[in-house]
């Protein structure tokens, strides 16, 4: 895929989020029949986040996950969440701010993370991750190595579709599991794949994690 027809569908993507950031919180509501905090505590669970960790979310939306996450692991620990969606982040802001949490929200990429390497001990990418190109996932994934600490986890939570449905007239793959390979390609070890028990609307999701290998090379090594 060229340079510039990666940033269209980048565009193109940002913009359709943020048509409907106001509607996005009644629509979870909805499709989690009522049990969205279920889901975000399940996620978090998962995830294995402990008190003062640093944590970034990836495509944090609205920030109920990230706000959340927040509460978990507390004042000793960091939050962070990141969308393409400037509305998405205005609206997750307004969110921190009532409930007086120190969380920061930024505007940003998976393809470039605005933060720097060595940065955080979780990073939770919560059904977004087929939501962009395959080459900007794949980029995604290297950045979301070089910002994990040493030993770090990336946590994804996604869909796994039939076979008969796997693929959109885009191509694109709505399988979690088949990520495994990218993330063993950057140095991402440990990696475990389970099929999660909070389920709606009849799709089957799994998590996948993996650590952050970053071995140190000492000289004469």
């Amino acid at each position: 895929m060229s340079a510039a027809r990666g940033k269209a569908q980048t565009n193109k993507q940002e913009g359709e989020m943020g048509k409907w950031a106001r509607y996005y919180d009644f629509t979870m509501t909805l499709i989690t029949f009522g049990k969205e905090k279920k889901l975000r505590q399940d996620t978090i669970r998962m995830a294995q986040l402990k008190p003062g960790d640093r944590v970034l979310e990836v495509g944090c939306g609205t920030g109920t996950l990230t706000l959340a996450a927040k509460a978990h692991v507390g004042s000793s620990g960091e939050v962070a969440g990141i969308d393409i969606a400037p509305e998405m982040i205005a609206v997750s802001r307004r969110k921190a701010a009532r409930k007086g949490a120190d969380v920061t929200f930024l505007e940003g990429s998976i393809a470039s993370i605005p933060f720097p390497e060595n940065r955080f001990d979780c990073v939770i990418c919560s059904f977004m991750i087929f939501h962009m190109p395959e080459d900007v996932r794949k980029k995604g994934v290297s950045e979301i190595h070089r910002v994990l600490k040493p030993g770090g986890h990336l946590f994804i939570l996604d869909a796994v579709v039939p076979e008969k449905k796997r693929k959109r007239s885009s191509g694109t793959i709505y399988d979690v599991r088949l990520l495994a390979p990218v993330l063993q390609q950057n140095l991402f070890t440990g990696i475990e794949m389970q099929e999660t028990i909070f389920g709606f609307l009849g799709t089957r999701y799994w998590f996948l994690r993996g650590k952050a290998d970053k071995a140190v090379i000492t000289d004469g090594a």
